[in-house]
């Protein structure tokens, strides 16, 4: 059981195993085996000693978009094309909302334990964007889930700011990823998801707590920092960067190296289950030379005064 508090900020949940393993491309990423359902999430949490866990559920738009496409007989001109393609975008923003419903569902389940964190996505249209994120924020969730290289959309494209407005307004947080990866879409976008890239966004909603995965993602630490020291509304969290992705390759000063740059601070814990275990970042944390203090802000305590958690 860990020493310290824990609140893990970065969780994948999924409504059945076929589902999460598909998403962790066909098979389970961990010795556990986790497909990433609530049912193995919460024995999971009780085994580790995680207080509360945030869902981060976004659906992958672009991805159903394409093969959704490519799917279209050929034959199709014209109008019908042009319905077809309505209706299928139409089909995908049903996704994303009834995917959204779930999560809100599973944090109203487990109310203790489990926060929602939803998707949204141009698919949806200006207006059904804002209202459902209207209606989630009414169940309860707290935030929203943004993946921009994955999802094949700028964080400052204005088709996303009436989301941004309704979560500025309900006081609902962004968490994005940002960093590189390492096996992107067809033709994704690396430096929309770069620490940069959201510069725009912090400036034209201010009062958007907006919390940028990975600690901004190596090697763009400083980068995030600068980003951070110019908006006090960015925050990070450090999942996969302790031990996770690496597989604990990184020396415990760079890792300290890392969290200072971005600022102890403004570091939240993040996991990435069921993608990965927590409980090695954990006790790495734990471990590392750092005080007592600044070891609990980063496992629990930022999150509880960032987030409100």
């Amino acid at each position: 059981m860990p020493d310290y508090p824990v609140i893990d900020v970065h969780v994948h949940t999924h409504r059945d195993a076929r589902t999460g393993l598909q998403a962790q491309g066909g098979r389970a990423l961990t010795s556990h085996g986790w497909a990433g359902t609530i049912d193995e999430l919460l024995p999971s949490m009780a085994a580790m000693g995680v207080e509360k866990m945030v869902q981060v559920n976004f659906t992958p738009v672009w991805d159903m978009l394409q093969a959704g496409l490519r799917r279209l007989p050929a034959d199709l001109t014209g109008d019908a094309r042009a319905q077809a393609e309505t209706e299928l975008r139409a089909e995908l923003a049903g996704r994303v909302a009834r995917r959204n419903q779930w999560t809100c569902e599973m944090a109203q389940a487990h109310p203790d334990r489990l926060v929602a964190y939803v998707g949204i996505d141009p698919v949806q249209g200006a207006e059904a964007m804002a209202a459902d994120l209207e209606t989630c924020a009414r169940r309860g969730a707290r935030g929203v889930k943004l993946h921009t290289v994955l999802q094949h959309v700028s964080p400052s494209d204005r088709r996303l700011y009436p989301g941004y407005e309704v979560m500025q307004r309900r006081g609902m947080a962004l968490l994005a990823h940002a960093g590189p990866i390492e096996i992107p879409a067809d033709d994704a976008d690396q430096d929309i998801g770069r620490p940069n890239a959201f510069a725009a966004l912090a400036r034209d909603f201010p009062r958007l707590t907006i919390v940028l995965a990975h600690c901004g993602g190596k090697p763009f630490y400083q980068e995030a920092a600068t980003l951070a020291g110019e908006h006090p509304n960015v925050y990070f969290d450090c999942t996969g960067q302790v031990f996770g992705f690496d597989q604990g390759a990184r020396s415990d000063e760079d890792i300290v190296a890392m969290f200072r740059t971005v600022g102890i601070e403004r570091v939240m814990f993040g996991s990435d289950w069921a993608f990965l275990d927590p409980l090695p970042d954990i006790r790495r944390i734990e471990a590392l030379p750092l005080s007592f203090v600044e070891k609990r802000m980063i496992l629990a305590d930022n999150a509880r005064r960032i987030l409100g958690l």
